[in-house]
C-alpha cells in the first residue's frame, strides 16, 4: 500500500518559512541561512525544526536595506585585496 503524501505544515499566521522569506527578499536560501548564523538580516524564529520569519520584520528589514546610505562604509566590510605574487621563479639575467 502506498504511503500517504506528506503535506507541508503551514507556518503560523504572520510568518513564512525560509524558502518563502528568501523569495520575498530576493536572496538565496543559503544566504538567508548564513545571515541567521551571523546574526545579520531579519531575525528568524525556530518552530520545531524549521526557521520562520515574521512578514512584518522581513518588510521592515528590506525597507531599511533599500534606504541604507552607501556612504556609511558598509559596502567595504571585507578586507582589502591581497597584492598579486607570481608563482613562477624570477628569471636570472645571464
Amino acid at each position: 500500500m502506498p504511503r500517504p503524501a506528506k503535506v507541508p505544515t503551514p507556518p503560523p499566521p504572520g510568518y513564512v518559512w525560509t524558502p518563502e522569506a528568501a523569495r520575498r527578499l530576493g536572496l538565496s536560501v543559503k544566504t538567508l541561512w548564513n545571515y541567521a548564523h551571523l546574526g545579520k538580516g531579519p531575525r528568524p524564529r525556530r518552530i520545531g525544526r524549521k526557521l520562520a520569519y515574521s512578514i512584518e520584520e522581513l518588510d521592515a528589514w528590506l525597507a531599511a536595506e533599500l534606504d541604507a546610505d552607501p556612504s556609511t562604509g558598509r559596502a567595504h566590510e571585507s578586507r582589502p585585496a591581497e597584492p598579486r605574487t607570481s608563482r613562477k621563479p624570477a628569471r636570472v639575467a645571464a
